[in-house]
Formats: structure tokens, sequence, C-alpha cells
């Protein structure tokens, strides 16, 4: 397939402006969420504090991963890696909210639901979140020298 051209069968909906995106529903009741993404590529969690977006007019509920309970936890691995002779996968996803540490920058820290979009989206500033900077490892190499020393070998350098 790679390299060879692919009849796709949503083109004409596109390019004719009739496809449907979820952001064009409109349900009875629907209601809509925004999530506060971490700032950080590496930081422990400190307080959250919620209360100022949870009393703003619209705003529904405001969970973080504290208020999910037995909810939290690994979601189910959607669609398997590919098999490589050799490698072994990590068989389980990311949990739906940070709890106590973001291991990304735009991780999710907590999630607005209100009545609209934009409501959710305003509320976002009004959570406040305190987070101690740690180091991060931004390069891979680096970060698997602590898993496997022995296993690392650099492949070549793209230019």
């Amino acid at each position: 397939m790679i390299g060879n051209r692919t009849k796709r069968n949503e083109d004409p909906r596109l390019l004719m402006g009739r496809a449907l995106f979820v952001d064009d529903l409109d349900l009875p009741g629907m209601v809509h969420v925004a999530f506060l993404r971490s700032p950080y590529a590496h930081a422990r969690i400190g307080n959250i504090d919620t209360s100022r977006a949870k009393r703003r007019e619209g705003v529904i509920a405001v969970y973080t991963a504290e208020d999910l309970g037995s909810y939290w936890q690994p979601g189910p691995l959607l669609v398997p890696p590919p098999p490589v002779e050799g490698m072994v996968f990590n068989q389980r996803t990311q949990v739906p909210l940070a709890k106590d540490k973001v291991r990304q920058l735009g991780e999710p820290i907590a999630v607005v639901v209100a009545v609209s979009r934009y409501v959710a989206e305003d509320a976002l500033p009004d959570i406040e979140v305190e987070y101690e900077s740690l180091p991060a490892v931004v390069d891979m190499e680096k970060a698997l020298e602590k898993i496997r020393p022995e296993k690392i070998r650099p492949g070549p350098r793209r230019e």
C-alpha cells in the first residue's frame, strides 16, 4: 500500500461539504467537555483547586483523577501493535487523567463538563494546579538507558 494511490470512500462527502463531524452534532441534553492539560513535560502534581471552575455558570461538573475512583485505570488496548520480532510492547494504554505526576506535555489533568464547548473552555483557567517541575528526558536513547542499558544500540542518524 505504501507509495500507491488508495481510493478513499469519504472523499466525495468531504469535497462537497456534506461530511458530518462530531462538532456538527446537536442532541437534546448533550453536554460538552474540555480538558485542562499539563504545561510541563514532567512534573509532580500538588493541589488541584477546581472550586472556581465549578461555580462558573453553565459548568455541570469538574473532574480530576481523584474524582474518578475505581474508574481511574488504563484503558483497553484498542489496536494491537504490529508484531516486531524481539520487541515487547506494553499492553496498557494511558490513564484518563494524570494522578500525582505528569509524564508528557499536554497530558490531561482535569476535565470540565459544561452546557457548551465555550463555557467548558472558558472554565479551564479557573482551575488552579500546583506543579513541581521535574527534569524531562527528551532523548529516546537516554530514556531507555535506565530500562535496559545493555541493549541500547544507536541507530543511524537522520540528517
